[in-house]
């Protein structure tokens, strides 16, 4: 029997446990020691145990509901997964960050985005590119990315960064007029520290923290990179809770 990557174990913990809400299975998938990062959920099994018996409160999903999940990039123990979740009325965008050991579910964390409704828009907050081109070199696509961000946080400029046909997913990126490098260096009081840097292909995820009017963000941000120039832009952002050290969230 193959033994599954640890991308395709995260797909097959949504399907069976999240979508078909088995939790008999959580222990198939989730280690007894399991680290969440979340705060608004319980350590370990216990956690996903009360989210999925809540779920089961709730009615299922149709049978030929479309996926959520949009992209999923994996590097090493490390799995990133980029959903779009409509949940209680609400449109969500998410991104969940899982580390694996030896096959199971050891650690999580996320972020969690209200949505407007994008319908008939031709470019919203999830869409785009979803296919991983694993002939890229992960090496020269991460590279492409820590250059631009040396280059935002040295104030130095960063236009040779952008390739010509850019596409820029991030609502209020897009709503600012700016371009990505001003949006992300023009507020004085956003300070970005960088967390996790995560690749696959050309594919590229970047966990990092940011503060705007003195309120502490999480934030994530996912680039395609297509020619050493970053060509496509996702993120999440949420606003770390009050009484929550920030270090807990990361």
């Amino acid at each position: 029997m193959d033994t599954l990557t640890n991308k395709q174990q995260v797909l097959s913990f949504y399907k069976q446990i999240i979508g078909q809400r088995k939790a008999e299975l959580i222990p198939e998938f989730v280690r007894e020691d399991y680290i969440q990062h979340n705060p608004t959920v319980k350590q370990g099994r216990a956690g996903i145990t009360d989210v999925i018996n809540y779920l089961k409160t709730l009615p299922p999903p149709p049978e030929d509901a479309k996926s959520p999940i949009i992209r999923a990039i994996q590097e090493g123990d490390l799995v990133i997964t980029h959903l779009d979740i409509s949940f209680m009325g609400k449109r969500m965008a998410v991104i969940d960050l899982f580390k694996l050991k030896d096959g199971m579910l050891a650690e999580h964390w996320d972020a969690i985005q209200t949505l407007p409704d994008q319908s008939g828009e031709a470019i919203t907050a999830t869409n785009g590119t979803s296919e991983i081109d694993i002939h890229v070199s992960t090496t020269e696509s991460k590279h492409v990315v820590e250059e631009f961000y040396k280059a935002i946080v040295e104030k130095k400029p960063a236009e040779n960064f952008i390739h010509e046909d850019y596409v820029e997913h991030d609502l209020s990126a897009i709503q600012s007029g700016k371009n990505l490098f001003d949006y992300l260096n023009t507020n004085p009081d956003r300070s970005i520290k960088l967390h996790r840097i995560i690749g696959e292909g050309n594919f590229v995820t970047v966990q990092s923290e940011f503060k705007r009017d003195g309120k502490g963000y999480v934030f994530y941000e996912i680039f395609k990179v297509t020619d050493h120039q970053i060509a496509e832009h996702w993120s999440v952002e949420q606003a770390i809770p009050d009484g929550v050290e920030a270090d807990a969230m990361f």
